[in-house]
């Protein structure tokens, strides 16, 4: 594919706009809009068909490297990186398995009353984002459900363990799998949230820990259907 055509400028996205708001417009073109992996996002045309400046664009395209949903090509700039292929996504997976179990029994240990209050509110945006099923509300589906884990790698503690996987990259690779863009696992992924959450609110360490292993199965299950 070539590269992005003109775009409207975003709402809200004004001239002197901020890192922060160029990253959710950049975030809402490829994801809305499925850009094909491999699709040039040139810096300077997409500033100029925004009316902004290019340097927040370069900062939110870095940022969104870290997720790998874009990729630095030497001499091209930044294209839409390729999905994950089962192999690099069972890896992901892998890596999931071993750390977020452990870091949601830490959590627990740690301060089960306090992350219990944070993951309602992730969960209440994920659910009212899942009934909408909207292009705005996918990506707030996205947003709260990464939120969901990035709270309980924030509360378990460790900050190495905390960085070894970002949430929303972890997401993104897992949502772009869905065909059409679109969550198909919404029910499941809330009832294993759910039961993740119950296990905070009751200070179940133990039962955090297999809880959100039974997520994390559940996840690579329906993405490989075995």
């Amino acid at each position: 594919m070539g590269p992005v055509g003109r775009q409207t400028r975003p709402a809200g996205l004004g001239r002197t706009v901020l890192m922060d708001g160029a990253y959710e417009a950049l975030l809402a073109l490829i994801l809305d809009e499925g850009l094909e992996p491999g699709t040039p996002l040139r810096i300077d045309t997409i500033a100029k068909d925004w009316g902004v400046s290019p340097t927040p664009l370069r900062e939110a395209l870095a940022k969104l490297e870290n997720t790998g949903l874009v990729v630095r090509v030497p001499h091209r700039g930044y294209t839409v990186a390729p999905l994950l292929d089962d192999g690099g996504f069972r890896e992901l997976m892998g890596a999931r398995l071993l750390i977020e179990p452990y870091s949601a029994r830490q959590a627990c240990e740690r301060d089960a009353a306090g992350t219990a209050r944070a993951l309602t509110e992730s969960h209440r945006l994920m659910e009212a984002a899942a009934v909408q099923r909207e292009a705005d509300d996918f990506r707030a589906y996205l947003q709260a459900d990464s939120d969901f884990h990035a709270t309980i790698a924030r509360s378990a503690g460790n900050r190495f363990l905390a960085a070894a996987i970002d949430p929303l990259g972890a997401h993104i690779q897992r949502f772009r799998r869905f065909t059409g863009g679109r969550v198909t696992d919404t029910e499941e992924a809330l009832a294993e949230h759910q039961a993740v959450l119950s296990a905070f609110e009751a200070g179940d360490a133990e039962g955090c820990e297999a809880a959100m292993r039974a997520h994390l199965e559940g996840v690579a299950h329906r993405a490989f259907g075995h």
